[in-house]
């Protein structure tokens, strides 16, 4: 008597094997068979005639530490079929940039995210006590969490290329704290402020110390553009020098970007090198639209705010100072700084529901401002530096073509949201189409309307290698004694609700999305249930 048979599914096992009929049983949070069980029973019964039974969805980079703490029931993510998100990507892993509270499950256990916009020191165990927390609270999909230079530089008053001892000293006692509580790795993001101050030295140092724990090295890079080679060579010296496994985050050329659209083979090709050659464990990961999310400080000059947040908006107020701003835009998305604003769509700033409920061009109307003006109106308007890193910015970047070429069929890419998890009402949504789509695009797009790539192909890079690659123990693959994580689904009613005029909505199509053995999508409802995991490292 099993808990749970799926019966008559077309199994997508994970492995990149071909679909083929079969029963799964599923028993204590875990699959007990995959085969033919006609004669077998349970205290459930999920009929899947004509249906995929597939392995959770595993996201590779997810912002979902920042808005999980006020939606642990992840509606937006398990609607995409995900069932774990690796989380504190980008060097940050304390910011909590929404001022909704946080869920009150969780209450009595102060960590990090607690502290993201409070002014006092961090103390010892805020780190280790964010894994405790969350699983105090609990949440509806699994999470497995990363530590991020960044938030590390800001609790130790880095903000600067040179370190002290003292400071080295801070940065290094949280990683281990981290390390030894269950955080599978260490991130940086070093295009934004206040990584992109320090020198490789300090990342390669801070690296090999999550390295000593057998962690994970992924990294937002310290160019996109111009400088994109240098900017692969460093993230590989740093794995050649640890001996870590490596995730580039998102590699990817933007289209019309003062650069060759071939420099994205020519990086691919490095981290193919690097596997074949030197037997280096890396790989990348990438989002499954043509459009995208990005920090949009990160098109500041970091002069502009090195002498704090409120000598910046001086500085933009002045005729003079924005002048030399606009002059030193040339970073981050170039195309920006080329003139073509019609590519930014919108831009989310959480502290200004005005801007953020407008396109970019509603904006400029509204405000009848030229485009570049417009976009810094809005961080002259913006009245500390915490509210400023949380602005966000959403723009058409990528050709489809070159996503199909690359990202959806190249072995050495994996996938990934870079969202977060949202809602469709309250305050706590966030007003980004991505959010609510994403991850589900590579289906419905690539696998279900194109044809591009095979559904095995597809689950594999959603599940197996990912699992592999983070060393997710015992997920990714519809295997006896694996946790069960599981979807169920007809491929051709997978549909995205959300459009751009009306970005919050969930997704649908998915019949059972299932947790550690617990329905949490059942018969197309969330039930409420909490049955993720926090996925220490062991």
């Amino acid at each position: 008597m099993y808990d749970i048979i799926i019966k008559d599914g077309t199994v997508v096992d994970g492995s990149g094997n071909k679909p083929h009929k079969a029963d799964v049983a599923i028993e204590d949070g875990k699959i007990a068979c995959v085969g033919n069980l006609s004669h077998a029973d349970a205290k459930r019964i999920i009929n899947a005639d004509g249906k995929y039974v597939t392995p959770g969805f595993i996201d590779t980079h997810s912002h979902s530490d920042s808005s999980i703490w006020i939606n642990p029931e992840a509606q937006s993510s398990v609607r995409q079929g995900v069932t774990t998100e690796i989380v504190g990507n980008c060097g940050f892993s304390m910011r909590h940039t929404i001022t909704v509270p946080f869920d009150r499950a969780g209450d009595g256990i102060e960590c990090v995210y607690d502290l993201a916009n409070k002014d006092v020191p961090v103390p010892e165990g805020a780190f280790k006590n964010t894994l405790d927390k969350m699983e105090k609270m609990g949440a509806s999909v699994n999470t497995a969490w990363l530590i991020g230079h960044n938030d590390l530089r800001v609790i130790a008053g880095l903000n600067t290329a040179d370190y002290t001892d003292e400071q080295f000293a801070v940065m290094e006692s949280f990683i281990r704290e981290a390390m030894e509580a269950g955080y599978i790795g260490f991130s940086t993001g070093l295009e934004f402020d206040p990584g992109i101050l320090s020198r490789p030295e300090e990342v390669e140092r801070l690296a090999s110390v999550a390295a000593e724990y057998g962690g994970i090295y992924t990294t937002h890079m310290r160019d996109e553009g111009t400088y994109i080679f240098e900017a692969v060579e460093e993230f590989l010296n740093v794995i050649r020098r640890t001996k870590m496994r490596g995730m580039i985050s998102h590699l990817n050329v933007k289209y019309d970007n003062g650069i060759p659209n071939e420099y994205l083979n020519e990086c691919m090709n490095k981290l193919k090198n690097a596997r074949k050659n030197e037997g280096l464990d890396v790989f990348t990961d990438m989002l499954s639209t043509t459009y995208g999310t990005g920090c949009a400080q990160a098109m500041l000059p970091p002069w502009l705010y090195e002498n704090g947040w409120d000598e910046a908006r001086k500085i933009l107020a002045d005729g003079e100072g924005r002048a030399k701003v606009k002059a030193d835009m040339n970073r981050y998305w170039r195309f920006l700084d080329f003139g073509q604003w019609n590519r930014l769509l919108r831009i989310i700033a959480p502290h200004m529901p005005e801007v953020t409920k407008l396109s970019f061009e509603e904006l400029c109307k509204e405000w009848n401002r030229e485009p570049c003006d417009a976009f810094l109106d809005v961080f002259m308007k913006t009245e500390t530096i915490e509210q400023v890193r949380a602005i966000e910015m959403v723009g058409v970047m990528f050709d489809e073509q070159t996503m199909i070429d690359t990202v959806v069929n190249d072995d050495i890419y994996l996938w990934m949201s870079d969202s977060y998890t949202t809602v469709e009402e309250g305050d706590a949504r966030t007003g980004n189409m991505s959010d609510y789509m994403g991850y589900l695009y590579f289906f419905t797009r690539y696998v279900k309307e194109l044809g591009v790539i095979s559904i095995e192909k597809a689950v594999n890079k959603a599940t197996k290698r990912v699992a592999d690659h983070y060393r997710l123990e015992k997920r990714g693959q519809l295997k006896e004694c694996f946790y069960a994580d599981v979807n169920i689904f007809d491929l051709e009613n997978l549909q995205i609700n959300a459009t751009f005029t009306d970005p919050c909505k969930y997704c649908s199509g998915f019949d059972y999305v299932i947790v550690n053995g617990t329905p949490v999508i059942d018969e197309g409802q969330h039930t409420g249930k909490r049955a993720g995991m926090v996925l220490r490292r062991k």
